[in-house]
């Protein structure tokens, strides 16, 4: 689908949605749309601009470029995104779903693992971060009290900006290196395996705790 196409579709739903919550009377809702719908556009004007100028990925076609490199559709694209995720939300607190928060996070990590296998066994580019941010956010979801969450991850950030530093002065020396250059997804890797494995102790304890 093209990129004009899809801001079509976008500001046609949220132009239906903006109706629908006018209508009965939800302003606050539009209200949180509308600034979650900036937020995003901006957020993602900003990244588009600077990985376009650094050269991390281009645009090729367009009706009308922003800096000469960044389609002008992706404003209303993401805009629309945006307000459709705060209308999401909404009607997901409304619900009376009631969805496992471990069977939710099991089904993310097998994803997250049939996609790195499938990936790797048809020699395309893969990343342990498909993995890894599954299985951390498992992790933090075990821990239950506060403090010992805000210190897991304090912990593990710093062992991840610790990781970058050593990595980077290391491969700087030339004792190794990686064959398709260092990743930032590998400290982040770390960090996020360092809560899995905090959150299997906690696992571990609450189970022990319940059969004694």
């Amino acid at each position: 689908m093209e990129l004009a196409t899809l801001s079509l579709v976008g500001l046609l739903t949220i132009a239906v949605l903006s109706l629908w919550a006018s209508l009965k009377n939800r302003i606050a809702l539009l209200k949180e749309s509308f600034l979650s719908g900036i937020l995003l556009a901006v957020a993602d004007l900003f990244v588009e601009l600077l990985g376009t100028a650094m050269g991390k990925w281009e645009y090729v076609d367009s009706v009308l470029f922003l800096e000469g490199r960044v389609p002008v559709e992706l404003v209303p694209i993401f805009f629309s995104l945006g307000m459709l995720m705060a209308f999401a939300y909404e009607w997901l607190g409304e619900s009376e779903w009631n969805i496992s928060l471990d069977l939710s996070l099991n089904i993310i990590i097998l994803l997250g693992v049939s996609i790195y296998v499938f990936r790797t066994f048809n020699d395309q580019p893969v990343t342990l971060a498909m993995i890894s941010v599954p299985l951390g956010m498992w992790g933090l979801m075990q821990i239950d009290e506060k403090r010992m969450r805000a210190l897991s991850i304090t912990f593990a950030a710093f062992v991840g900006v610790a990781d970058y530093v050593i990595e980077v002065m290391i491969i700087n020396s030339g004792d190794y290196g990686y064959p398709a250059g260092f990743r930032a997804e590998t400290p982040l890797t770390y960090s996020m395996v360092i809560l899995a494995i905090f959150g299997v102790i906690e696992w571990r304890r609450k189970r022990q705790t319940s059969t004694s």
